[in-house]
């Protein structure tokens, strides 16, 4: 089931002067890095497709420590064409965090940060999948030795190493299967994130712990506490039937509240007389003190002094006011006070002068409230913590089941692309690779068949499978993948590039080799062929 639609979006062209073959255009469907008749290596074929990596907002070039050491820094220009317009960029080995926006003539216009880069990248070729970025998309289906993803038998992993519960769901973000659990997915976290904040919040004391063994005492002695409180409300008098927990609590609250008050009056009170000393205090230098002065210190100088005591005298006024507006504040908190502990003492009087209210039972009806109170509170938080425990569990049940109806949704349509593409190369002579994903990982395979060709065979049809069924916009293909498969089959591989509707880039070598079907297709679809002798991608080998 290959994909025929035409696209009109692609890389056109990539230009650099260290080239020896300075522009490089390209063209839809299938393009083709040739090397030479004998397969001479260290001529720059994989270094080409890490370029095109590169432009395509991969890091991989820009660490090869060997392009630094005999390339040195260096400008990469590309264009990108599509919806009838023209998009150029230049990208610096050494810069590699900055992409610039050109002009036609690759003149430098606007900096751009390679997120930005990647995130047009996306919008340009209409990926715009959720949770997807353009790089975890695409960068996985450019196969390139020294990317790390070559490995047959892990075709959806980006890099060695990375975990394949990750690179599986890539995989499923790519088929825009995840957006359906997505919502599950947060839902089971945010159920697994308030258990751990509710048993963190136990083991700091925040809120009360308990087990089941204590929750089920506490259940027995809530019943029997309930029948005391049952036993003492049958033994008042019929007038005290209505003593219920508001009656009871609110007797005992007041006299809490009453004695609050009277603490804050007497605290009102205190500080009132303390102003009204300090109101009282004059400063003053009266006739006797002067004579008294002079009398022990003749050579004094009286002005002076009467000076500074005229100041404290002004100093004495402003702090009067002061005093005097402090004052008049706390009296009207003072009345306000003491209006309400005589409605404490009124609503007091009236719960006390019931006479078939004493004090003793109004107290054993609120302990023993308050003691159900509190063994209540304590079960209903293990009653908490157990329906967290099942939220936890239910909601990763359903996001297990939904993944795995998903991955299976999935794993099927892939096989059957990979059947049908299988078929059209070894005409239904040879067993199509199988994918199928387990909980945290996967499996790939061809059944009955461990070959090294037909491994990598496996490789090539799971990308073209992916790239039929999804918004995949283009394959890169090195060498190391390709020069495993059997003749007759290469043959077949390029003709289902040259139909896939997406633009493909390969490289290969031993051209002539192959049938003349294959031979021409590789050399009419040829954008760059590469030899020694000065015909290497940077005119000179290091190998």
């Amino acid at each position: 089931m290959m994909n025929k639609e035409k696209f009109c979006i692609m890389l056109l062209e990539i230009y650099c002067e260290k080239f020896h073959q300075k522009r490089v255009i390209f063209h839809k469907g299938l393009n083709v890095v040739l090397g030479t008749e004998i397969g001479d290596n260290s001529i720059g074929k994989s270094t080409f497709l890490l370029i095109v990596d590169f432009v395509l907002g991969g890091d991989t070039y820009s660490s090869s420590n060997d392009i630094i050491q005999n390339v040195g820094q260096h400008d990469i220009f590309f264009t990108f064409s599509g919806d009838g317009e023209n998009y150029y960029f230049a990208r610096n080995n050494i810069e590699k965090n900055i992409v610039w926006k050109c002009n036609k003539d690759y003149g430098k216009i606007t900096r751009l940060d390679i997120a930005d880069y990647r995130n047009w990248l996306n919008s340009y070729y209409k990926l715009d999948l959720p949770s997807l970025n353009f790089r975890d998309a695409v960068g996985r289906y450019i196969r390139v030795y020294g990317k790390e993803n070559c490995n047959e038998k892990r075709p959806l992993s980006y890099v060695n190493g990375e975990k394949p519960k990750k690179a599986k769901y890539a995989l499923l973000k790519l088929f825009n299967f995840y957006s359906i659990i997505e919502d599950v997915a947060k839902q089971a976290a945010l159920s697994s994130d308030r258990l751990k904040a509710y048993k963190k919040a136990q083991a700091l004391a925040y809120i009360d712990k308990i087990g089941k063994r204590e929750y089920e005492r506490n259940v027995k002695e809530i019943s029997k506490l309930e029948s005391e409180l049952s036993c003492l409300s049958d033994n008042l008098e019929k007038g005290l039937l209505d003593c219920d927990a508001v009656i009871s609590e609110k007797a005992l609250n007041i006299k809490s509240d009453l004695s609050k008050a009277r603490r804050m009056r007497s605290n009102i009170v205190s500080k009132l007389k303390s102003i009204s000393d300090n109101y009282s205090y004059e400063f003053s230098l009266s006739k006797e003190s002067i004579e008294e002065l002079k009398r022990f210190f003749p050579d004094a100088n009286i002005d002076e002094i009467a000076k500074i005591e005229n100041f404290h005298n002004q100093i004495s006024q402003v702090f009067k006011e002061e005093l005097q507006e402090l004052h008049r504040q706390l009296t009207l908190e003072l009345s306000d006070i003491n209006h309400l502990i005589e409605q404490y003492e009124a609503e007091l009087k009236d719960l006390i002068q019931n006479p078939n209210l004493s004090k003793n039972i109004l107290r054993k009806h609120a302990e023993l409230l308050k003691e159900i109170d509190r063994l209540k509170c304590l079960n209903e938080r293990f009653i908490q913590l157990e329906q967290l425990k099942e939220n936890k569990v239910s909601d990763e049940k359903r996001l297990r089941e939904i993944e795995i109806e998903q991955f299976t949704i999935m794993a099927n349509q892939i096989n059957a692309a990979m059947e049908q593409i299988n078929d059209s190369i070894y005409s239904g002579k040879a067993n199509a690779p199988l994918i199928s994903f387990e909980k945290d990982s996967y499996n790939f395979f061809t059944p009955n068949d461990t070959g090294t060709g037909r491994s990598y065979k496996g490789l090539i049809v799971f990308d073209l499978a992916v790239a039929s069924l999804t918004k995949l916009p283009l394959i890169v293909h090195d060498s190391i993948v390709l020069k495993q498969i059997a003749d007759d089959a290469l043959e077949r591989i390029l003709s289902l590039y040259m139909a896939c509707g997406k633009q493909v880039i390969i490289s290969l070598d031993k051209q002539t080799s192959y049938s003349n079907d294959a031979t021409n297709m590789l050399i009419n679809n040829k954008i760059l062929e590469l030899g020694p002798n000065g015909n290497e991608l940077f005119g000179k080998s290091w190998g």
